[in-house]
């Protein structure tokens, strides 16, 4: 019991870090092969029944009864998306840039359109009564950038509204989540313990 708890919190801790990774891998139902690359062709219909690519394209495998539906596999899923996620990833940090640049300008007449966007986004989430946690998507957006903040900043103090308040928050949830694991590692080493002992 204690090696499966070890193996299931090992798998859990690589797919945490591995999220690209398919979490299950689906077998041909013909060749019996894992099919881990381009389509896997599934049935509707039939209970837990997928074709790979070569067998639905091989003229030599028996016709299934019913359509199949082609499917990506995960990993195919993810390299098309490559693209869209460094754009992603490059949009959050000129965003960043923007938050940092708009909580620092004190000109009232500032160049930059982007700016006066951001000040104001700003104080929306300051005049707001609805509040992100009400469902204003205004301020869910605003919060969404602040938390992003919050993690890569290492500045003390920092200029961004609230960055100090979230980062204690991110701390105080570490911390619990540290002692968790703590209580979770000792009772795991009891429970080895008495094992052994008998």
């Amino acid at each position: 019991q204690l090696r499966r708890a070890k193996h299931t919190s090992m798998m859990v801790l690589w797919h945490l870090h591995n999220r690209d990774a398919p979490k299950f891998v689906m077998q041909c139902a013909v060749c019996s092969r894992e099919i881990l690359t381009g389509y896997r062709y599934h049935c509707p219909t039939c209970a837990d029944y997928d074709q790979c690519q070569e067998c639905v394209n091989n003229p030599a495998t028996p016709r299934h009864p019913h359509v199949l539906k082609p499917i990506p596999v995960a990993g195919q899923q993810n390299q098309l998306t490559e693209v869209q996620r460094k754009e992603r990833q490059r949009s959050i940090q000129l965003h960043m840039q923007l938050l940092m640049h708009a909580s620092t300008c004190v000109s009232p007449k500032c160049p930059s359109a982007n700016c006066t966007k951001m000040k104001g986004l700003l104080r929306h989430g300051d005049t707001c009564k609805v509040k992100h946690q009400g469902g204003c998507n205004v301020c869910k957006r605003i919060w969404a950038l602040l938390q992003i903040h919050a993690r890569q900043c290492k500045q003390n103090p920092c200029p961004v509204k609230h960055c100090s308040e979230i980062r204690e928050k991110f701390r105080q949830i570490t911390l619990q989540q540290q002692a968790m694991d703590d209580r979770r590692r000792q009772e795991m080493n009891r429970t080895y313990r008495a094992g052994v002992a008998r």
